[in-house]
């Protein structure tokens, strides 16, 4: 087998990994990680190939890597079940666990892409005219982990994903035939195949959502059972399907609707009331009511980190019933106000009413970090850059190049308290860079790398590095097969 090229405490971490594989598969997923974090262009699955080192398309057919994501036996669950597991040892003792939850588009060309459909473009949209893109959306659970170094700027921590869920939208797309290319074939065909036309197979966003959270919500009941969960969305998550009958260790934070319709709990039941049990009590002001109505000398300054920087708005919090997203219990919101006037005034929510202000603000913060994870998925390792074919292949691409990331994010986190991790070169006109970026990342682990590849080069025998091509079968000449048909008389 080829040298690895990858540094040996990177090999430790993939060796966590094992159990989720059989021991041909998991061979070939410790080249495919190397190959697709060594991959400098288009990461494409041939592309990965070539980039995890000599040899490699020589030891193994390149229809074996197809094979790995489009027929092996492996779930991408259960990977993220093993990132999860590591990545709670970053965790403080006692500290409750973060998870956010996001969508991110995934833009595709072809018309065998399977469960591919058109979805809202928000990067080409304006407020006045909507445009929409063919590809794939993934709604995405990660965890949020205070790393001791920032893969953007400075050290505002790192969301490490775990857990992918494919989202179809209602229009498939690309129906129309082009001179080129018509609407025929067998690959048109599966990838129309493989498309759910019924509706109770599409499940919308929120769906998605509510299934990846009882997911690792499990997974925090069996590991860490003394931890509070707490899912960070924005306001397309915070609604009645993620919010309502949500498992019994998980706590909800995100926006509160600025006209949001508020209730106070409902009274009591009087003795001889007759009719059903009141659901709700008077209605309150909704927050942009309080706001308004709110005298300046009540708001209270409250200090807190933001984005990394200390900021101190102006605040005040309140308890009520927002019947349309929980009926069953209150909520806590927080009213926050810039003092500079420069921004609108904004209101957060949580389901735990134990918690204070200021970590209701600085948790929703983190939500952030991971918009700047899809960014670095797509802008270093390929996320939508595959274009696979078959259903299997796509439901397990996107997410493997997500692991990745996070592995990757780990080990260079243990490199850093272990003191092995390598320092980027000073560069004087980066003036406010305290922290190592994802670039450097990706820097420190090409190069230690190759030096182990290196080393066991010159520690194997000769021709090692690239094992010779099987042998083809040979092949019966015509006359050969001819006599072999005739039958003896």
């Amino acid at each position: 087998m080829p040298p690895l090229i990858v540094p040996e405490s990177f090999a430790l971490v993939l060796a966590a990994c094992a159990p989720c594989f059989t021991a041909p598969t998991y061979r070939l997923f410790c080249h495919l990680v190397a190959g697709w974090l060594h991959c400098p262009g288009r990461h494409t699955i041939t592309g990965v190939a070539l980039a995890a080192g000599a040899g490699i398309v020589g030891w193994r057919h390149i229809s074996a890597f197809h094979r790995f994501f489009g027929r092996a036996t492996w779930e991408p669950d259960a990977l993220g079940k093993v990132v999860f597991t590591l990545a709670l040892r970053w965790l403080g003792t006692g500290a409750p666990i973060v998870l956010l939850v996001d969508d991110s588009l995934t833009r595709k060309e072809g018309k065998a892409i399977a469960l591919g459909s058109m979805h809202h473009d928000p990067l080409l949209s304006t407020r006045h005219r909507p445009f929409s893109r063919f590809g794939h959306v993934w709604v995405v659970l990660a965890v949020w982990l205070p790393l001791p170094f920032g893969v953007v700027g400075g050290p505002r921590g790192v969301a490490v994903p775990v857990v992918f869920r494919l989202f179809a939208g209602s229009k498939r797309g690309n129906r129309r035939d082009a001179a080129s290319r018509a609407t025929s074939g067998t690959r048109y065909a599966r990838a129309q195949a493989a498309f759910p036309a019924d509706v109770a197979q599409r499940p919308t966003k929120p769906e998605l959502a509510r299934e990846a959270i009882a997911l690792v919500a499990g997974w925090a009941a069996t590991l860490a059972p003394e931890r509070t969960v707490y899912i960070v969305g924005d306001s397309a998550y915070v609604n009645r399907t993620t919010i309502e009958d949500r498992p019994a260790n998980v706590e909800l934070l995100g926006p509160l609707h600025p006209d949001a319709a508020l209730f106070a709990p409902p009274p009591p039941r009087q003795p001889g009331q007759n009719g059903r049990p009141r659901t709700r009590g008077a209605q309150q002001p909704s927050p942009t009511a309080q706001a308004h109505a709110r005298r300046p000398d009540t708001w209270h300054r409250l200090p807190v980190t933001l984005y990394g920087r200390t900021v101190t708005p102006l605040v005040f919090r309140g308890t009520a019933l927002w019947y349309s997203v929980l009926r069953t219990a209150p909520l806590r919101y927080v009213v926050v106000r810039d003092p500079s006037g420069r921004r609108r005034d904004a209101a957060f929510c949580c389901t735990d009413l134990g918690v204070s202000s200021a970590f209701l603000l600085e948790t929703y913060a983190t939500r952030w970090t991971l918009e700047v994870t899809f960014w670095l998925l797509k802008g270093w390792l390929g996320f939508e850059e595959p274009q696979n074919q078959t259903e299997r292949a796509v439901r397990r691409t996107a997410p493997f190049a997500g692991l990745v990331f996070a592995l990757i994010v780990l080990w260079y986190a243990g490199e850093l308290q272990a003191g092995r991790a390598a320092t980027w070169v000073a560069r004087p006109w980066y003036r406010r860079k305290a922290a190592p970026s994802f670039a450097d990342v990706l820097a420190s682990f090409r190069q230690q790398g190759i030096t182990a590849a290196i080393a066991a080069v010159h520690s194997c025998p000769a021709g090692f590095l690239v094992p010779p091509c099987p042998r083809r079968r040979r092949q019966k000449s015509h006359i050969t097969r001819h006599l072999s048909r005739a039958a003896p008389a």
